[in-house]
């Protein structure tokens, strides 16, 4: 990073690098054989639809423009969606549904990869070795991966963008042309998802004015600090017009005014008030427009591993120190450069959305994207400790470090085989678990767990009632709507609004109360917390119609005329 004091090679980074691309490799090959396993998210359906509209746009030479009015969705971009449409295309049969699940797997495997790169890129690669480790046994970002069509193509985006802005700065002033067109890509795919995105074009800014100043300060002639930073100002300026380039590609309504569209998304992303609702927070029902700045300190502290988040805080406290104290030794400049740069990412996005007084909701998912970039910081921070640790007792240190990570990290793998499919549903121990966050905090917001609860519960009812089951019509409903209540069904189920044998609700609104006083007849549950509950409703609809059909007969009685007396 530092190119006035390099970090010196280590005679086990070739081991580390191997040893990072085999956990690489294996994560990879995992993520490719279970993303089936995944339900449908509320949000899918819509991206599939403006996936389409944009690929429309296109291929009638811009004369369809419905994706330029498309729901609220035309303010973004539509770098994975267009994508998706068209990966769609070549991965036929699969339906589109699969097809979108695999290709989001395979966008959320190169998170994993950029993790890596920028865990490699602060602290060399045992850091990178740590970072792949420790974003793999990340469940809040493991679980996003086949079904979250937005923020985790972002996380994606703001990662590799990361890695390759504080590789960037390490080279300043002369970035080679390649990382330049690299970092331009990836940013501009990053501000195609999301044009939060920009907040990357601001740092890359910001690292430039710093660094030119310190040139001029150092120089104290203006005209040798021109020549000197003249040819990085330019190289800024192409990264910048390259990135804003790559993001109009996949947004048609921004095609239409490439500056003044981009920044009125932003103004009205920043001020989002479109969806209201109310939500569980800290035990209330609260509503999204009247959280306060508790709101994502809780999320992040009960959503990340719990010995990410302790090495997050220490090295956050540790980073800024270290800052202070280099504040003013010269030869230092490009190191506290990057690090300066790694905590702003990292603090700065969530500081700004409370000091703004944001509408958020979801849990951490409109800030998934800082959860890759926190791991690799973890990581680097990790890596100095164990380097610390090395110099002063030696080997065994090496020994006892790598013993430490390994059962952590094993610890939290376990966790997420038994979790599975449901990753994304995790909360650490800090709060007891998912089973003490279930009617605390947002657990299955996404309505992820529908399919995975209908395919067990018609394993269960065949289990149960085998002679009944082959010959019955069931019908069914619950909150998550007939796509993803019926996909995994089969053909004896028939989905009814009104008139149901069983009601399928999860724990969001409080679904999973209605028809509370009819017994359970399935609980999907995840380590002792309730996610979706199957409501068996046949006994209540035959004293139901066993009441009406007293009613109509009462009422025939009451209708009878009464006989008429002959007058003497």
């Amino acid at each position: 990073m530092n190119p006035e004091n390099p970090r010196r090679s280590g005679r086990h980074d070739r081991l580390y690098d191997t040893a990072a691309v085999v956990v690489l490799v294996v994560m990879s090959v995992v993520a490719l054989l279970t993303w089936q396993r995944f339900g449908i998210t509320w949000d899918e359906r819509y991206h599939l639809e403006y996936g389409d509209h944009i690929l429309a746009f296109y291929a009638s030479g811009f004369e369809d423009k419905t994706a330029l009015t498309f729901r609220i969705d035309y303010l973004y971009g539509g770098g994975f969606d267009l994508s998706g449409a068209l990966f769609r295309k070549l991965a036929e049969p699969l339906d589109q549904y699969e097809a979108i699940h695999l290709f989001g797997t395979i966008v959320g495997v190169l998170g994993l990869w950029g993790t890596w790169k920028l865990g490699r890129v602060l602290g060399g690669p045992r850091a990178g070795l740590l970072a792949a480790l420790f974003i793999g046994a990340t469940s809040v970002y493991w679980g996003h991966m086949p079904n979250n069509p937005k923020d985790l193509p972002f996380a994606v985006g703001y990662v590799w963008s990361m890695a390759f802005l504080l590789e960037a700065i390490g080279t300043f002033p002369r970035v080679p042309r390649a990382l330049a067109i690299k970092l331009a890509i990836a940013i501009g795919l990053a501000m195609s998802v999301r044009i939060g995105g920009m907040l990357l074009v601001c740092y890359l800014v910001a690292t430039i004015a710093l660094w030119v100043g310190h040139q001029g300060v150092l120089r104290r002639d203006l005209e040798a600090s021109y020549h000197y930073a003249r040819r990085l100002v330019l190289t800024g300026i192409g990264v910048v017009a390259g990135a804003w380039a790559v993001m109009l590609v996949w947004w048609p309504w921004a095609l239409y005014d490439p500056v003044k569209r981009p920044l009125a998304a932003v103004r009205r992303m920043s001020q989002f008030m479109d969806h209201q609702r109310k939500m569980p927070f800290a035990g209330e029902m609260v509503s999204n427009f009247d959280i306060d700045w508790r709101y994502l300190p809780h999320y992040f502290g009960f959503k990340m591993p719990e010995f990410v988040l302790v090495l997050f805080v220490l090295g956050t406290l540790v980073g800024v120190a270290t800052l202070v104290w280099r504040a003013r030794d010269v030869r230092c400049f490009t190191h506290n450069l990057v690090l300066g740069t790694l905590l702003v990412s990292l603090w700065f996005p969530w500081l700004y959305a409370v000091y703004k007084g944001s509408v958020l909701y979801d849990g951490l998912r409109h800030f998934l994207f800082v959860v890759p970039v926190a791991v690799a910081g973890t990581a680097y921070f990790a890596d100095v400790i164990i380097t610390k640790a090395i110099a002063r007792f030696g080997t065994k240190a090496a020994l006892v470090s790598g013993v430490i990570v390994g059962v952590l990290c094993m610890d939290q793998y376990a966790m997420m085989i038994r979790l599975h499919p449901h990753q994304y549903v995790y909360f650490n121990r800090f709060i007891g678990g998912l089973e003490g966050a279930v009617g605390e905090y947002d657990t299955d917001y996404y309505a992820e767990t529908y399919e995975d609860t209908s395919e067990q519960f018609a394993r269960h009812l065949w289990q149960t009632e085998p002679e009944v089951y082959l010959n019955t019509i069931y019908r069914i409903a619950g909150c998550g709507g007939p796509l993803r209540t019926m996909r995994r069904l089969p053909p004896n189920f028939e989905y009814h609004r009104k008139r149901y044998d069983f009601f399928m609700g999860y724990t969001r609104g409080n679904c999973h109360l209605r028809h509370r006083k009819s017994p359970a007849i399935y609980k999907l549950t995840r380590e002792g917390g309730l996610l979706n509950i199957v409501r068996d409703r046949r006994e209540a609809n035959r004293r139901n119609a066993e009441k009406a059909k007293a009613q109509r007969t009462q009422s025939k009685k009451n209708a009878r005329p009464k006989p008429v007396k002959d007058s003497p």
